[in-house]
């Protein structure tokens, strides 16, 4: 997101352009309002059909060559034309719409955000459809 709008893996609570009270599910009379984020790379992973879907992120040096072989794996499977979809989350953060310094938010990242989208491989496997 490049404006600081809401995006889909918003936290609740977190404060955006678009959401300048922090994203919350409903209204507290109960009427539906932004819905809860949306856990992507967790459904991606139980689809048939997907073959390697990890989350990554960019917080620090190990994290980027973690990310970096990540990328390169998903890449390496669609040159050696292995079945199924490939899928790499990243994790970033953004300091400047977070109003912080870049180490203020990468350590927000790593305690608001990492604990809701843990990181790693979530599937590395091609699954074929059963009927």
């Amino acid at each position: 997101m490049t404006g600081g709008q809401m995006a889909p893996t918003t936290l609740v609570g977190m404060k955006t352009a678009t959401t300048p009270y922090g994203r919350m599910p409903q209204w507290p009379d109960g009427t539906p309002n932004n819905g809860f984020p949306l856990q992507i790379t967790q459904l991606l992973a139980q689809l048939p059909g997907t073959r390697y879907v990890t989350r990554q992120a960019v917080f620090s040096a190990a994290a980027v060559r973690n990310c970096k072989k990540a990328i390169k794996k998903a890449f390496q499977n669609q040159i050696e034309n292995k079945n199924g979809v490939n899928f790499v989350e990243i994790v970033s953060n953004c300091n400047s719409n977070w109003k912080m310094s870049a180490v203020d938010a990468n350590k927000w990242l790593q305690d608001n955000m990492l604990p809701v989208y843990p990181l790693g491989d979530l599937k590395d496997n091609f699954e074929l459809i059963k009927k």
